[in-house]
């Protein structure tokens, strides 16, 4: 799995693996970039780069569409990185987020809402 996630957001990330890490029946492996391990890189097409590769790796991209507005290059990146490979997206939709970004929206495999049982079915569906 990756998340398209920022770490000024990262305390969503770690949900989602929580959420994830307290689902027996899922068998996952991480390749979102921690903040406690971030990548090396020299300039942005490096990042982009070392990026698509941990995009390649996954089964599915999870993009939260909260943060969006905020880091809409980057997700866009990600999003078109995935769609490049074939990958599922799941879109979550945080909590009192009425609308999505129309390319959130328009990528994703499935949407849902911020809830465990909602996450982790749509990641093992799509996974």
């Amino acid at each position: 799995m990756f998340v398209s996630h920022s770490w000024k957001y990262s305390d969503q990330r770690e949900r989602i693996e929580k959420f994830l890490d307290d689902e027996e029946r899922l068998d996952w492996q991480n390749f979102s970039v921690p903040e406690d391990d971030p990548l090396e890189f020299e300039d942005t097409n490096d990042l982009r780069q070392q990026l698509y590769q941990q995009v390649r790796q996954a089964n599915v991209v999870v993009v939260v569409a909260g943060m969006y507005v905020s880091h809409s290059e980057w997700i866009e990146e990600e999003i078109e990185m995935a769609k490049h490979f074939e990958k599922p997206i799941i879109g979550v939709q945080p909590n009192g987020n009425e609308r999505l970004p129309v390319s959130v929206r328009d990528a994703a495999d499935e949407i849902v809402g911020w809830r465990q049982r909602s996450i982790v079915n749509a990641i093992a569906k799509h996974g």
